[in-house]
């Protein structure tokens, strides 16, 4: 008779636990994981993915240059925040903001162009598209809508 009552026990505790732990993973399915974006590392990581042609023509400070322009089109859409600062505005629903990337690499050029840097606008353009490889590795930005 005690080991029905032990059975029945241990059953209870573990039919409470795979409830308990299946409602908070549904709870947090729902949620989006902050990402930590540190420069340093995105420019070794960028520079180190380029292609030969480009790195062979470009240094770290010009890929951290560009790198600081995408940041600065993000920040100028609400798009980024300083740590631990929740993003949004009226204009950001679900907690998920849009920006396309063709935008992205026309501001980089365009800076690149108006501070008259001697990067080349081919050049600017695979930068950013590996730094958006970057982040989307890191989990900053999402996939194509």
């Amino acid at each position: 008779m005690v080991w029905i009552i032990a059975l029945l026990g241990f059953v209870a505790i573990v039919v409470i636990a795979v409830t308990a732990v299946s409602r908070v993973s549904i709870e947090l399915e729902g949620t989006v994981a902050p990402a930590l974006l540190e420069i340093d590392d995105a420019v070794e990581v960028v520079a180190e993915a380029l292609p030969f042609e480009v790195s062979a023509v470009v240094s770290h400070d010009d890929v951290q240059m560009v790198i600081l322009w995408v940041l600065e089109f993000f920040e100028a859409l609400g798009m980024s925040s300083v740590y631990g600062e929740e993003l949004g505005g009226e204009w950001v629903l679900d907690d998920r903001a849009v920006a396309d990337e063709i935008g992205v690499v026309d501001h980089a050029v365009a800076q690149g162009l108006a501070t008259g840097s001697s990067v080349d606008s081919v050049h600017v353009t695979v930068i950013v598209d590996e730094f958006i490889s970057y982040l989307r590795d890191i989990g900053a930005v999402g996939g194509a809508v």
